[in-house]
């Protein structure tokens, strides 16, 4: 069965994949853009520094997350001196690389921004795309391929998961943006970013109800599906805190914002992002308990 510890450590592990997604993209369009000017630019770079310095920080509580489950650091250890087939060892590596990666980036733009290269910076980018987007994946896939838990192992999960850690990141990296000096210069992007954001938790409000209808129509996901919406189990967590607050609300508040062009202000939607991603997490595992007994 799931412990916390491993909870923590998919959710932190999705949540730190997804902001090096987010920040890796962004700078990598950035870049591309002949009509910025300087400023923008040390804004950006800023920034950027910023965000792959809270992807590792994520990533680093996500790794030591998985430590404090196996108990032992010598098994830790062995995921990487002698691995096996399984997608454990491969998301560890995808981890272990994701981390690396990010490390190199926040150093690069916060301690020696002048040396690190234009190809170099491009490759290390690319490269953090393809790792976060490969970590997102596999920390959805970590518990859809559970065939021991009906409720977990269901088509939509890793969809689920995957955009739940992507609206986690966005929010992440909308929640930095404001605390970085000149950050009014980057105000079109991350505009820009806020749309990407309404289509994000669209798409995740779709997989949502694909993941309910396919565990009703499964009868040995029945009972634990029963168990996540029933008003005395994790319901009011399921449907407020991660359905209601987590996607719902946050959706119907950009979505307002958008028509009604008013300038985002509070932060608050972001926060209950996050949290809603944390709160998934812990109601399916809470479920999946039931079902394992």
């Amino acid at each position: 069965m799931l412990g916390s510890f491993v909870v923590m450590y998919l959710f932190l592990g999705g949540c730190g994949a997804g902001v090096l997604l987010v920040a890796a993209a962004w700078s990598l369009l950035f870049h591309r853009t002949r009509t910025r000017s300087r400023a923008q630019s040390r804004a950006f770079d800023g920034l950027m520094g910023i965000l792959a310095a809270i992807a590792f920080v994520l990533l680093a509580v996500s790794a030591f997350c998985l430590l404090l489950d196996l108990g032992r650091p010598q098994r830790f250890f062995l995921l990487f001196t002698r691995p096996t087939p399984s997608l454990l060892t491969f998301g560890s590596f995808v981890l272990l690389a994701s981390l690396g990666v990010s490390g190199v980036l926040a150093a690069a733009h916060l301690v020696a921004p002048r040396v690190v290269s234009e190809p170099l910076r491009i490759a290390l980018e690319g490269a953090a795309v393809v790792l976060a987007f490969a970590l997102m994946v596999y920390t959805g896939l970590y518990m859809a391929l559970m065939e021991a838990v009906p409720l977990w192992n269901n088509a939509a999960l890793p969809v689920l998961l995957a955009l739940s850690s992507a609206s986690s990141g966005v929010a992440v990296v909308l929640l930095a943006a404001p605390f970085v000096r000149d950050s009014a210069l980057l105000g079109g992007w991350t505009e820009a970013l806020r749309r990407v954001h309404r289509v994000v938790l669209l798409l995740e409000a779709g997989a949502l109800v694909a993941f309910l209808a396919l565990a009703l129509a499964g009868p040995f996901a029945r009972p634990a599906l029963a168990v996540l919406l029933a008003p005395e189990g994790a319901g009011p967590w399921f449907a407020v805190g991660f359905a209601g607050l987590g996607v719902i609300v946050p959706l119907a508040a950009e979505g307002a914002r958008a028509l009604l062009r008013v300038p985002a202000t509070l932060q608050v939607v972001e926060v209950l992002c996050v949290l809603g991603g944390l709160i998934l997490r812990f109601c399916l595992v809470a479920a999946g308990s039931h079902w394992l007994g």
